[in-house]
């Protein structure tokens, strides 16, 4: 049985166990909701692809850590814990020597950088040479410390902020648990939406069923969910689906739940555009984690990705008096798509 040394001092990203095998670290951090469980319960519940008796075995390699040490099942976690769970690292394709992404704001403790789509935020047991961290390591050597602030789903685009050091970590963090950080998005979502502005106010959970990391509203355990939204235009698509009408909107999510615009908009009879997980109940995406998918699957979603892009974020600058706003420009997909609609749309 392989085990991975866990002391505080060595914990690197890739861990070289011995000439055959290497190991990637992928971290997890415990949410509110969480606060209290079992580890081995948290981890069932995280792991969208593990059963609990998996779960179980990779706990008893000691190939899960906290706090520089592995725990047992029976551990409990608590809000904020960070918890590192040690994968076999799988053949990935390297870099490409120019591989850089785009950056918004810097100064000594902050980095905020426009991520595009398809690039993960951290490291996964089957991708870490396509993420935020590993690209921004591989442009900026001089910078081998950042913090990921929070984080975007793989498609979705835009701001994305990460800390130089752990002290701006840490005071971000308090700024967020203060609801000092304000989020704006723009998405563009299935049908014409009515009223042209308001707030969706339902609680987000996750929903029982084959897909664990599907949400949903008003499922036992759901929690408060608040968003509020803008319409900014409406229109009829061009393309695959022709004549698909959409509504652009603006949406400015008052708490953190995951998938919480993507749950809130598909709970309203409008999912995402290009949303395999919330366009009816699921079934394209189940076709796609069984590799059964087809391009034509995809496309009939109305878009190649989930059209999600994180547009801005408002903060207090955690060491300094002052509060920032940076934007991300719409990504060119987007606007793309946006700018090809054949007529404003007012009713279905």
């Amino acid at each position: 049985m392989i085990r991975v040394r866990s002391s505080a001092k060595k914990l690197p990203e890739l861990c070289k166990l011995n000439s055959d095998e290497c190991w990637v670290w992928v971290p997890f951090e415990v949410d509110k909701n969480y606060d209290g469980y079992r580890i081995d319960r948290f981890l069932a519940q995280r792991l969208t692809a593990y059963s609990r008796q998996k779960v179980q075995k990779i706990l008893s390699e000691s190939r899960v850590v906290k706090g520089g040490q592995p725990v047992k099942a029976s551990a409990r976690v608590r809000s904020g814990d960070k918890i590192q769970i040690a994968y076999p690292r799988r053949p990935e394709a390297p870099l490409a020597a120019d591989a850089s992404i785009p950056v918004l704001f810097e100064d000594e403790n902050l980095l905020i950088v426009d991520k595009p789509a398809g690039v993960l935020s951290h490291p996964t047991d089957k991708i870490v040479n396509n993420t935020v961290l590993a690209i921004l390591r591989h442009a900026r050597p001089d910078l081998p410390k950042l913090h990921l602030l929070h984080r975007l789903d793989r498609e979705t685009s835009g701001v994305l902020a990460l800390a130089k050091n752990a002290s701006t970590a840490r005071a971000w963090t308090t700024s967020m648990e203060k609801h000092e950080v304000k989020k704006e998005y723009i998405a563009i979502v299935r049908g014409v939406l009515i009223p042209p502005e308001g707030v969706i106010d339902l609680p987000i959970g996750r929903q029982p069923g084959e897909i664990k990391v599907r949400q949903w509203i008003h499922v036992p355990g759901a929690v408060v969910a608040v968003t509020r939204y803008e319409v900014l235009t409406s229109g009829r698509s061009q393309g695959t689906v022709p004549q698909l009408s959409f509504s652009v909107v603006r949406a400015f999510p008052e708490t953190g739940r995951l998938h919480q615009i993507r749950v809130h908009f598909a709970a309203l009879g409008h999912p995402l555009l290009g949303d395999p997980l919330y366009t009816g109940q699921g079934e394209i995406y189940l076709k796609m984690i069984a590799g059964q998918a087809t391009a034509i699957n995809r496309a009939s979603l109305g878009f190649l990705r989930v059209a999600l892009h994180a547009a801005a974020l408002t903060f207090p600058h955690p060491l300094h008096p002052k509060k920032f706003r940076v934007g991300a420009p719409l990504p060119e997909d987007m606007d793309r798509f946006i700018s090809a609609k054949l007529s404003p749309c007012r009713s279905e």
